[in-house]
């Protein structure tokens, strides 16, 4: 039986000498795992496809309980990711964040299609211009996929007095709650961050405007670099587990 399915390639590994195995992340059906034969031959019409990163319409033949790509049409390929090796493994983390949290063979819950959002987040790291925005990226990626999965931090004020603005403004990672200047215990011994009214504002944009417009913020170079601490506490603390590629990303970045 043959199903149709726009996706991206979000994971690949190779099989003997000619066939792979790829994981495609659709909105249909979650993650599927598909085999692509002979997609490593250089005359093979697959090729352009399945590769990581490529965004493409599948054709899939499923039997029994195994999906194999019958055709692809590339609808927009990534490879310029591969040409930086901080793009590259900022993607990398990407992928390896959605395939962990995307449930196989199951219909994304939310209103915000997955396969848009990932697609929009590779192209933003894709025409990143400097670490900063790199750092951006990853942030809006962090933020915005946790409230995807359900986990919406209430940043509309003070969990306490409801106060929406404030000079001293408290993040809660574990909860995702603010607490106001007058509000916070001064005593408190569980994590938190000191949010600037400039990263608060960028936080307020990722959760709450539109998705296409979710990325479109600026912030100085040393706000990035808070921003990126605090979004990646957040969305860690949800998955409760760290990822490979984040870690080489962060051993290679430049500060």
């Amino acid at each position: 039986m043959l199903f149709t399915y726009d996706g991206i390639v979000v994971g690949r590994r190779d099989i003997g000498e000619s066939n792979c195995f790829i994981d495609i992340l659709t909105d249909e059906q979650g993650i599927i795992e598909a085999t692509a034969h002979g997609v490593k031959k250089i005359n093979s019409s697959l090729l352009g496809s399945c590769g990581l990163f490529s965004y493409a319409t599948f054709c899939l033949n499923k039997t029994k309980q195994r999906y194999s790509v019958n055709s692809a049409k590339p609808k927009r390929s990534f490879h310029e990711l591969g040409s930086d090796i901080e793009k590259l493994a900022l993607g990398s983390y990407f992928a390896q964040a959605v395939k962990f949290c995307t449930p196989q063979e199951q219909a994304a819950e939310g209103s915000d299609s997955l396969v848009r959002f990932f697609a929009i987040s590779l192209y933003e790291a894709e025409m990143a211009r400097d670490t900063a925005r790199l750092a951006c990226v990853k942030a809006a990626f962090e933020l915005r996929f946790s409230c995807m999965l359900g986990y919406f931090p209430d940043l509309r004020g003070c969990c306490n007095c409801g106060c929406g603005e404030h000079d001293e403004m408290f993040f809660l990672p574990d909860s995702g709650e603010l607490i106001c200047g007058d509000c916070f215990d001064r005593e408190y011994s569980g994590r938190y961050f000191v949010l600037t009214r400039e990263i608060l504002g960028a936080m307020q944009n990722i959760v709450y405007a539109r998705l296409d417009e979710a990325f479109r913020f600026s912030v100085s170079p040393q706000a990035a670099k808070l921003l990126g601490i605090v979004t990646e506490n957040y969305f860690l603390a949800r998955t409760e587990r760290s990822f490979s590629a984040l870690d080489y990303y962060k051993s290679i970045r430049m500060e």
